[in-house]
């Protein structure tokens, strides 16, 4: 990671963070009555100062002043790692609590600020939502080519990979004329609900090219040139969406704004030293994005249709229900993508300790939601505690726990994917009501814990266990990439502490199941969410030598993995429909 040398810049953003912050404190304590935290909270809604042009002055000030104090003191770690996950957790506070809590304690209240994003509707927006739309693209563009190329592209650059844009200083008018043309979209567009989809598909598209960069540095860093900064290069995929969003207000227009689409996107394919992929990954993504919610549409149906696919068989007094198959395959992949990685000598480790793991996630959910209605259930958080004891009984079999620890942390969040399917099933972790038939899913089923625990059968749910999925499944990503980077075990273990903890934080705020508790304003697992973030913290600090280990796999890793995928599809899937006793029914 590089880190960014200037004084000047640390100390501008420590004084602008630093007065945003006090302003915003000054002004919550003056109109609102309150006081700053969650645990005082302000009686009247305050929209004076600050708050009348951003939603969270005091979090935007931090952040600014965070930037700050990490450039002034040359902390790369600190701007790279710690800066976004503290916006992450920002944005689960938000998400997670106070936006809910806002809205309860001020109900007839509404947040307008002067950088709010345009409404859904068909009216003409105002010059304040068009420029509120450029400065949300115009930011969110520079912070993608600044992540691109002050910490990717530099790093690419020194290794002498002839991926960038080739443009000298006499070119780069080219860019220029990118800037410029994107410029002018928030003016030209004349309806409200397609300039905010030309807002939501820029940040999508840009996100998505920055996620890229960071797990595959030499992919991403093709949509920049070194030469040209970080302030004006436009992508692709952006001048396409910029082009289409006007062509779907105006085909006339649309055809006058896609020709100078072309010969900008011409242009810049001339100087690229990787022409197709460049031009390849900038369709895919505009394809990707400017479909997003047919993408969604298709997720949510899915998601509804497999929530009401309950199957169960008897045979004698075992019953076998269809959504132990999930769980199933997902820890059959788990262990077996793991023991690819680690190789035999470890495979057996593996099966021991994620066998560890289930038994205590049920012993965890015993104590928590064990009922007469509830015989079998089981808790993730109480698989986090049976690592404690999987690490010592692997430790006593003479292996590395960490090099443990370190590969069920990247896949564990692709199992847990998995293994929503099974929640979705069964009608555990499902959501509370949402008013919005483009959100909401159904459960019919009577097996359904929706319906004969929560009471809710044919009422409009959040799919939280979709969420889930669609937070889990780059988090693995993440964690993969850096396991092929040779990261630390506990640094890959913490994170994925971090990264599961902030999603269940938002998750469990979602969330409608009637036998959770709630402890002081937030449901029992918000609270494990935090110490799990807390824990993953302490982790990343812990040094621990990296062991070399060559991918390879034999016919242990397969008998493993076979093993672990029975012992979880009889786990949570097979139970005794007729019998009483502790742990004897799934449902």
């Amino acid at each position: 990671m590089t880190a960014i040398n200037s004084s000047f810049t640390g100390y501008t953003l420590l004084i602008i963070g630093g007065f945003i912050m006090l302003w915003a404190m000054y002004t919550l304590i003056k109109y609102g009555e309150g006081l700053p935290m969650n645990a005082y909270p302000p009686k009247k809604f305050v929209i004076n100062g600050p708050y009348h042009f951003v939603r969270h002055p005091i979090y935007f000030g931090f952040i600014i002043l965070m930037v700050g104090y990490f450039i002034l003191t040359k902390s790369a770690s600190g701007l790279w790692l710690v800066t976004p996950i503290t916006i992450l957790a920002i944005i689960a506070l938000v998400m997670g609590y106070e936006a809910i809590d806002l809205k309860k304690r001020f109900p007839n209240h509404k947040i307008t600020t002067l950088l709010d994003l345009p409404k859904n509707t068909k009216d003409t927006p105002d010059y304040n939502e068009r420029f509120a739309s450029l400065i949300w693209v115009g930011i969110s563009l520079f912070l993608c080519n600044f992540i691109n190329i002050e910490l990717v592209g530099q790093a690419v650059h020194e290794h002498k990979k002839n991926i960038f844009l080739d443009f000298s200083i006499e070119k780069q008018y080219i860019t220029l004329l990118s800037l410029i043309y994107i410029m002018f979209i928030p003016f030209v567009i004349r309806r409200k609900d397609l300039l905010l989809n030309w807002i939501i598909k820029s940040l999508m598209a840009l996100g998505i090219a920055t996620f890229t960069t960071l797990l595959y540095p030499y992919l991403g860093t093709q949509y920049n040139s070194i030469q040209c900064g970080v302030f004006y290069f436009v992508p692709i995929f952006l001048i396409l969406l910029s082009a289409y969003s006007i062509y779907k207000q105006s085909k006339l227009l649309g055809i006058s704004f896609s020709m100078i689409a072309v010969l900008l996107i011409v242009l810049q394919i001339t100087y690229c030293h990787t022409t197709i992929l460049h031009l390849v990954s900038s369709i895919v993504i505009f394809l990707f994005v400017d479909n997003y919610f047919s993408f969604w549409y298709f997720l949510r149906k899915g998601a509804e249709k497999i929530a009401n696919s309950w199957q169960e068989w008897i045979f004698g007094k075992v019953r076998v229900i269809n959504h132990g198959f999930y769980v199933g395959f997902g820890t059959f992949l788990g262990i077996f993508m793991a023991g690819i990685l680690v190789g035999d000598t470890y495979t057996w480790a593996i099966l021991v300790f994620a066998i560890i793991v289930i038994v205590f996630s049920a012993l965890w959910a015993q104590l928590i939601e064990g009922s007469e209605k509830l015989k079998r259930p089981y808790g993730y958080y109480g698989a986090l505690v049976g690592i404690i004891f999987a690490s010592l009984v692997v430790w006593a079999m003479g292996h590395n726990v960490w090099v443990i620890i370190g590969v069920i942390s990247v896949f564990m969040p692709w199992v847990q994917s998995i293994g929503r399917f099974r929640c979705l099933v069964n009608g555990c972790c499902h959501g509370g009501k949402v008013n919005n038939p483009n959100i909401g899913i159904k459960y019919f089923h009577p097996r359904s814990r929706v319906c004969g625990l929560s009471d809710l059968r044919a009422q409009l749910l959040h799919p939280t266990p979709l969420y889930a999925m669609l937070w889990l499944f780059p988090i693995g990503l993440i964690l993969l990439s850096l396991w092929q980077n040779n990261f630390p075990y506990p640094f890959i273990f913490g994170l994925y502490l971090i990264l599961t903890g902030i999603g269940r934080f938002v998750e469990e705020a979602y969330r409608g199941e009637v036998q959770t508790p709630i402890i002081r304003g937030l449901r029992l697992y918000q609270w494990t969410a935090i110490l799990s973030v807390i824990i993953g913290i302490i982790m990343t600090i812990i040094k621990v030598e990296v062991v070399p280990i060559t991918p390879d796999f034999g016919w242990e890793t397969i008998l493993s993995a076979i093993i672990g995928g029975l012992f979880t599809f009889f786990a949570m899937g097979v139970d005794f429909p007729y019998s009483n006793a502790r742990f004897s029914r799934l449902v």
